[in-house]
């Protein structure tokens, strides 16, 4: 039997930090959605006129909703949509970024999928890149194979099949009280960090394999292409092995994780060799 909820609305999180050039798109891509029943701004102390603007769409959609942190401060993206989270009045919950949009089929799954199976704690789908003028389509970026959602926490950690995009996530807003909130401690991976915990505590599976559902803008300020590094990997797999340290995840698993760190190490211990070398030559 299906079941489509006559109910089904979202909150839609997004984090503001300097983009004013683009929020006004991001909010216009998803006010309109029929399964959307707020979007929340979350300002992040931005040294653009980002708050100003966000101002201006509060008072011009009546489901935009605008919050900022204490004192106006910077905080980061994770702890801006733990806010936005803390705030939701609805019983879905999903987030699209201050430089990106959703597409007119954001939701169609999602809905059908979480308003029939009331298992499954969270849907995932493709997304695609655009370039900065939103005018081309660059590329798809998706899990690439069928993975049943006791598998999904292996397949993440492995990392070898895809990831999932977290402007193409939905998940029930009770999901957050069994795997938790972002780690505000990481200032990138926060989101692939609380996708590794929701895996394991709860049911999330595939909306889809082909068509993207929101687009990711591809410009110099955005964070995914360009500032991913060794380090960053470090203490993001270090986050990992702290939260599942003592809980009951495979042999196997656990191995792939000590393995990656030790990787990462050693490749931060061979580039502070190579500095020292051609500091000396350097020097001489």
């Amino acid at each position: 039997m299906i079941f489509l909820e006559k109910n089904f609305k979202v909150s839609v999180i997004i984090p503001v930090y300097n983009a004013a050039k683009f929020v006004r798109n991001a909010v216009e891509s998803a006010v309109n959605l029929e399964q959307v029943g707020e979007i929340i701004l979350v300002e992040d102390g931005s040294p653009d006129n980002a708050l100003e603007l966000c101002v201006a769409l509060e008072k011009e959609f009546r489901k935009v909703k605008l919050f900022q942190h204490p004192k106006g401060e910077n905080r980061g993206a994770g702890a801006s949509r733990n806010l936005g989270i803390r705030n939701a009045e609805f019983d879905y919950v999903a987030f699209l970024d201050a430089d990106d949009i959703y597409l007119p089929e954001r939701f169609k799954s999602s809905k059908y999928i979480l308003s029939n199976q009331p298992h499954v704690d969270g849907v995932y789908e493709p997304i695609g890149f655009m370039d900065e003028s939103g005018s081309q389509i660059l590329k798809t970026h998706k899990i690439n194979s069928e993975i049943s959602s006791k598998r999904l926490f292996h397949y993440l950690i492995r990392g070898k099949y895809g990831h999932f995009s977290t402007i193409a996530i939905t998940v029930r807003k009770s999901i957050f009280s069994k795997a938790g909130y972002f780690n505000e401690d990481l200032k990138l991976h926060q989101d692939s960090e609380l996708w590794l915990r929701m895996a394991y505590h709860g049911s999330l599976i595939s909306g889809g394999f082909r068509d993207p559902v929101a687009l990711a803008r591809q410009h110099d300020l955005n964070r995914f292409f360009t500032t991913s590094n060794v380090k960053s990997n470090l203490k993001y797999w270090l986050a990992v092995k702290k939260y599942f340290k003592g809980k009951r995840i495979s042999l196997f698993d656990r191995m792939l994780i000590t393995l990656k760190i030790a990787k990462l190490k050693k490749g931060i211990e061979q580039e502070r060799s190579l500095i020292v070398i051609f500091s000396k030559e350097f020097m001489s």
